[in-house]
């Protein structure tokens, strides 16, 4: 059975939760909780896992698929990166990649908190409204459409590369 699960850390005041099903918030719960993220800084991950209920622990199991991940610090914006596991679209998988195309230049690199990852600028992007209608479509379908996708590619500069 394939679930869509939540895990985020917000940073100030900290706080977590793990691998919780998205369809037990609402859509406005999720915005409140990227915008959280953003503002405060931290990291949000929606993963698609296959689950299996295992009999030995009684407990479910889970394989990760796809992982949608934004990653922010409060003072120069976040990165959002999608790995899509093997498909007919992509049969070697793919990592998808949001680039701040006015930065694709630039030689800056931000250092983002806590844990002092080096970022180049070209990674990082500020207009959160991006990130959330990513984050839409991966709620309401459980993917993002080629048509997205496009649309995403020529209004970010967004990049594809194999695994």
């Amino acid at each position: 059975m394939i679930t869509y699960l939540y895990s985020y850390v917000i940073r100030y005041p900290f706080h977590s939760e793990i691998r919780i099903d998205v369809k037990t918030i609402s859509w406005e719960d999720l915005v409140t909780l990227i915008n959280k993220v953003f503002f405060q800084g931290g990291e949000i991950n929606i993963v698609k896992a296959d689950t299996q209920y295992n009999e030995e622990f009684s407990a479910l199991t889970y394989h990760d698929l796809d992982n949608y991940s934004l990653v922010c610090d409060k003072r120069y914006g976040y990165l959002l990166g999608c790995s899509i596991s093997e498909n007919q679209e992509y049969p070697e998988g793919a990592y998808l990649s949001l680039i701040n195309k006015n930065e694709i230049k630039s030689k800056k690199v931000y250092i983002f908190a806590p844990f002092e990852d080096e970022w180049e600028a070209q990674y990082i992007n500020q207009d959160i409204k991006i990130a959330l209608k990513i984050f839409k479509e991966i709620y309401e379908n459980g993917y993002l459409s080629t048509d997205s996708k496009k649309l995403f590619r020529e209004n970010c500069s967004t990049s594809y590369s194999s695994i």
